[in-house]
């Protein structure tokens, strides 16, 4: 296995966009066929909640695979490089990266709010704009919208334009927890010592931040796992019983992690899940889920024969527009399929008209997301020039310094008389 900071790391990405896509279709059933979802009617014979399936619309679940992963992602590089200033540089770069595309949407959203798209007000909470439905009132909208994306959806989660984007606070935030725990985990040479010290580092984390912690406590994970995997070779070396077993493992691994991928708990475990009604909770299915996405990640990271199959062509392009899938989808699908949906269904009826709506949301979907994934990789060449002219500068403002240490060093030696006792 090459070195997961030397490489691009298209399986990742590509589980990346298979999540995002999980999110689309979450959401995309919650609007056009909810019974068939669930979570809103669960004795439904037809629905999909309470059964395995559910795994592949679970939008709560493809979260916690998006955070994982993201822990891993922005940590690897440096701690293979044992490298302090990639952090600091991460840190510096980690909003500007999010901020540019959720203003893009955001926008976007309010422009399809003041032309009236949004019939179903459930998805937005735009009620504070509702004076503003015509031109007139543009530019208050307009400045909402870039406030919101640009400052409040990181600070405090407020996504009123687009409520897929709650996440993004716990994406920025539990970004600088996970360069946090890189630093601890560089910081010591010895694997057993770093990884109690990131293990520490999430404990903290998760109990101190409140009811959201356990998703900062993700990318954390993320992060842990970063370390393991650098240190394969050392796991593998203590674990060598388990190699004639890796391909069972993996399949036992990847069948309970879809069983808990598909956990709901926003509904009374029945049925397939009656062994988890003890668990039955909204609060224990973070905990849940981001179990089952850590199974995923490590499977995908070192079972080769998964990670070679997400490492064609199709899959890179589908990690590439992950971002701007799970960024777009929800205003696409609110201001243009359910309208559309709703006329096809008056003219084809229900049965007919959901499939319609579906190729539509997903074509639609694709093609807005495109030129978006362009203007994001843009975005990163940008910020990664600006992070490459700061980490030089960095660099020699260090060396400068230990240049002038010794010279400093002989100056106080020659003027304090104990000096050279």
């Amino acid at each position: 296995m090459v070195n997961p900071g030397r490489r691009k790391l298209v399986e990742l990405e590509a589980l990346r966009g298979i999540a995002a896509m999980i999110v689309f279709f979450h959401h995309f059933l919650l609007l056009i066929a909810p019974r068939l979802h669930g979570r809103n009617f669960p004795d439904d014979p037809i629905a999909l909640v309470r059964t395995p399936l559910f795994a592949l619309v679970n939008g709560s679940a493809a979260v916690a695979v998006f955070f994982v992963l993201s822990g891993f992602v922005l940590t690897v590089g440096a701690m293979e490089d044992r490298d302090w200033r990639q952090f600091l540089i991460g840190v510096l770069k980690r909003w500007p990266r999010l901020a540019l595309l959720v203003v893009v949407v955001n926008i976007a959203s309010a422009i399809f709010f003041m032309l009236g798209l949004y019939r179903d007000s459930m998805w937005f909470n735009l009620h504070n704009y509702a004076a503003a439905d015509t031109f007139e009132h543009a530019a208050s909208v307009v400045r909402g919208a870039v406030a919101e994306g640009l400052f409040w959806t990181f600070v405090n989660g407020k996504a009123d334009f687009n409520t897929s984007l709650w996440t993004m606070h716990y994406e920025l935030f539990g970004s600088f927890a996970a360069y946090v725990t890189g630093l601890v985990l560089i910081s010591q040479k010895s694997f057993v010592r770093s990884m109690a010290g990131g293990v520490i580092v999430l404990l903290l984390t998760a109990t101190l931040t409140g009811e959201g912690g356990v998703y900062y406590a993700m990318l954390i994970i993320g992060a842990l796992i970063a370390r393991i995997c650098l240190e394969r070779d050392t796991v593998a070396h203590a674990l060598p019983f388990m190699n004639p077993w890796r391909g069972p493992i993996a399949l036992a691994v990847i069948s309970l992690s879809v069983i808990l991928f598909g956990f709901d708990g926003y509904s009374k475990p029945v049925g397939f899940y009656i062994f988890m009604a003890s668990l039955g909770s909204p609060k224990a299915e973070p905990l849940i889920h981001a179990a089952a996405a850590v199974a995923i990640v490590v499977v995908v990271l070192f079972y080769d024969p998964i990670q070679k199959r997400l490492m064609g062509p199709a899959a890179g392009l589908l990690g590439q527009l992950s971002f701007p899938i799970y960024l777009v989808h929800l205003p696409i699908l609110c201001g243009f399929i359910a309208p559309i949906h709703s006329g096809l269904a008056d003219r084809l009826g229900s049965v007919a008209a959901a499939p319609l709506a579906f190729a539509l949301s997903v074509a639609l979907t694709l093609i807005v997301a495109y030129p978006l994934a362009h203007l994001d990789a843009w975005w990163v060449r940008k910020l990664r020039a600006m992070a490459a002219r700061l980490a030089t500068a960095l660099r020699q403002a260090i060396g400068q310094f230990d240049n002038e240490a010794p010279h400093l060093a002989d100056m106080g030696e020659g003027t304090n008389p104990t000096a050279t006792r």
